[in-house]
């Protein structure tokens, strides 16, 4: 998409009035604005590891029905800054959990049982995607989409009673996470990283929802009140409506029955 195209779509899907630099906004694989996620993971995914849109199309097609786009907006500059695409429970299954098996060879609810993972399917959502261009990723905002990606993801999930986050991580990416979240994000036991979608070495990966929260509140209650309490990103950040996941994910369901 041109930049006159993206500024267009930003400014059609962003609240009105926003005195914030920056808004997360929730996306129904159907709305306009999800086009905005699609479009920073056409641009990230061939600039970091090759992949051309068919590739992505290829990837991601089976699972449209079931996703769920986080984005956000630079108010400022009218550009989306940042995307997690989520794939929700369905008939189809996880795309992590279902490369778990095609791509390592690794039956999904037996390496989740092994790890000690008792989580009905329903409470699950697959951490697809994340794509946050190189200016959005330096001192300059520091880390702010990225943590307003994940506030929204993870506040999200809670409201819709998910208790796991799975994915399929670059390893650079899999240790910035450790690190800076306190080792949120970790390994199936007895599963290690290998190539994957063009990274030289990626690793499947799940965060235990419910166990994060008390050890954030414990160990780090400023992340653990951005995150889980939705305060402290203010006033940079115009917190997510999460009220829209539900009427975005029954209107996505509806669509996708008829």
């Amino acid at each position: 998409m041109e930049d006159w195209e993206l500024r267009r779509l930003a400014a059609g899907v962003s609240a009105p009035g926003a005195a914030e630099p920056f808004g997360a906004y929730i996306f129904g694989t159907g709305e306009p604005g999800a086009e905005l996620g699609r479009h920073l993971e056409r641009v990230i995914f061939l600039e970091a590891f090759g992949n051309t849109i068919d590739d992505l199309a290829r990837e991601y097609r089976p699972y449209e029905a079931s996703s769920l786009f986080i984005v956000v907006v630079d108010h400022e500059r009218q550009l989306p800054a940042g995307v997690i695409r989520v794939v929700q429970p369905s008939p189809v299954g996880l795309k992590s959990l279902n490369d778990l098996e095609s791509e390592w060879g690794e039956n999904a609810e037996a390496a989740l049982r092994r790890t000690g993972l008792e989580f009905g399917p329903e409470k699950i959502w697959d951490v697809a995607t994340l794509a946050v261009p190189s200016e959005y990723r330096g001192r300059a905002t520091g880390g702010l989409v990225t943590m307003g990606l994940y506030q929204t993801l993870t506040m999200g999930a809670r409201a819709s009673g998910i208790d796991l986050l799975v994915t399929i991580l670059d390893m650079p990416v899999f240790r910035m996470l450790r690190w800076k979240m306190h080792m949120i994000f970790a390994g199936y036991r007895d599963v290690g990283p290998k190539p994957y979608l063009g990274s030289p070495a990626s690793i499947p990966s799940w965060c235990d929802l419910i166990y994060s929260d008390r050890h954030l509140a414990a160990v780090d209650p400023d992340l653990h009140g951005i995150l889980y309490k939705g305060i402290g990103l203010e006033p940079a950040l115009r917190r997510a409506d999460l009220s829209l996941i539900t009427r975005t994910t029954a209107r996505d369901a509806t669509a996708a029955a008829g």
